[in-house]
């Protein structure tokens, strides 16, 4: 699947879309030369915006935590478009197949799963855990049906630091590595989700979450930074597996949760297709908090934030999870509530766009570019080449 991409920076507001746009050159970006000049060339014949076209497949993608399935119990929820429902058989065996049997289009969900197979409720099929039906109670004895042929589709799933993820893609002997959240290799941990929908399709979602300007602005809270305390950044920047990542620094001492922790802290903040903003912080080099915020495709128009936190320290999840609950919770939401204006103008009026400038906005472009790589590799079964450049950013937070 290919996505079409635009020159970064493209255009001016519907009412003055006949001034040139700006342009920016490969080496102001940090961007693969040969890969951005092709993608300009397609983005200047098509004359079509990125955001909202596509998805990115062959992926796994976050479904839920771990804990909110347990032996013997299914959960059904739509992912990338799809009816899905998810489930561990009675051994704790994961699996994932459509969520609509292939008689008369009923949920299987819907009907009850005694831990090996799942029973439709309109005429009793049955299915066991691959997605093949297993036995049709109105046959005759006489009348046969060879069943091994009758089946819902199934879906890759694994399991890692305690999150359920689906892949979506027509490669299943060839799948990539799960994202995950880092610094976590061999340490004993704790962990919180936080789960909440945007309003957006993920393109947007992406732009929003790996955007450093807007954080002053949106996430006006008595704990975090304000809008009065800009100050400039200078970060660098490397390609690293199907994203990139900020190298590791001493986070913002203008936030009062960082200026509380002390001098001894860093950060190393990552981004990893098809969505997923990862973060760690050590203390004299050890991690007590690590993160990963993932963003799953429900359909076009719809997507969901899942924001997992895990920390090393002593500190039990009855005390912890409410206090997580609540500061995620309205971290997130703030970003929602903008989503939901953003979404509300979109649909409404479809205006063209300035999404990304230098050098806050970068991110934005290496996203669009690496989701084309990823899905053209793909297409001509190939090895990705991630086509970031080690770079130095630039802008005021």
């Amino acid at each position: 699947m290919q996505t079409t991409l635009p020159k970064t920076d493209s255009g001016k507001a519907d009412e003055n879309q006949n001034a040139k746009p700006s342009e920016w050159t490969a080496s102001e970006t940090g961007l693969d030369k040969s890969l951005a000049g092709g993608i300009e060339a397609e983005a200047s014949e098509s004359g079509q915006q990125p955001y909202g076209k596509t998805y990115t497949r062959n992926m796994w993608y976050y479904a839920l935590p771990s804990e909110k399935l347990k032996k013997g119990e299914i959960e059904s929820k739509v992912m990338m478009g799809e009816p899905l429902v998810i489930g561990r058989d009675k051994e704790g065996k994961l699996f994932a197949l459509r969520d609509i049997c292939p008689h008369q289009a009923i949920p299987l969900s819907a009907g009850p799963f005694d831990g090996k197979e799942l029973m439709c409720p309109f005429h009793g099929w049955k299915f066991d855990t691959s997605g093949t039906c297993t036995d049709i109670p109105s046959l005759c004895s006489d009348q046969k049906m060879n069943l091994c042929k009758i089946k819902t589709a199934s879906y890759p799933v694994t399991e890692v630091l305690g999150s359920i993820w689906v892949y979506f893609g027509d490669n299943p002997q060839d799948l990539p590595e799960v994202p995950h959240a880092p610094g976590l290799d061999g340490l004993k941990f704790f962990k919180n989700t936080v789960t909440l929908q945007l309003p957006t399709h993920i393109d947007y979602a992406v732009a929003a979450l790996i955007d450093t300007a807007h954080v002053p602005y949106v996430h006006k809270s008595w704990w975090w930074r304000s809008a009065k305390a800009l100050k400039e950044k200078n970060k660098k920047y490397v390609p690293s597996g199907t994203g990139w990542t900020m190298v590791k620094h001493q986070p913002s001492k203008h936030s009062i949760a960082f200026k509380l922790i002390g001098q001894f802290i860093e950060t190393e903040i990552s981004f990893r297709l098809p969505g997923c903003r990862r973060e760690y912080l050590t203390f004299n080099g050890r991690t007590f908090l690590s993160g990963i915020t993932t963003l799953t495709p429900i359909d076009e128009t719809h997507t969901e934030l899942n924001h997992t936190t895990y920390w090393t320290l002593p500190i039990p999840k009855f005390f912890a999870d409410p206090v997580l609950n609540y500061f995620v919770t309205t971290f997130l939401k703030q970003d929602q509530s903008l989503a939901l204006m953003q979404e509300n103008i979109i649909n409404k009026y479809k205006p063209r766009l300035i999404m990304t400038i230098k050098d806050a906005g970068t991110p934005g472009h290496w996203y669009f570019l690496l989701k084309k790589e990823w899905n053209s590799s793909q297409t001509e079964k190939r090895p990705f080449k991630n086509p970031i450049k080690e770079s130095i950013l630039r802008w005021r937070t």
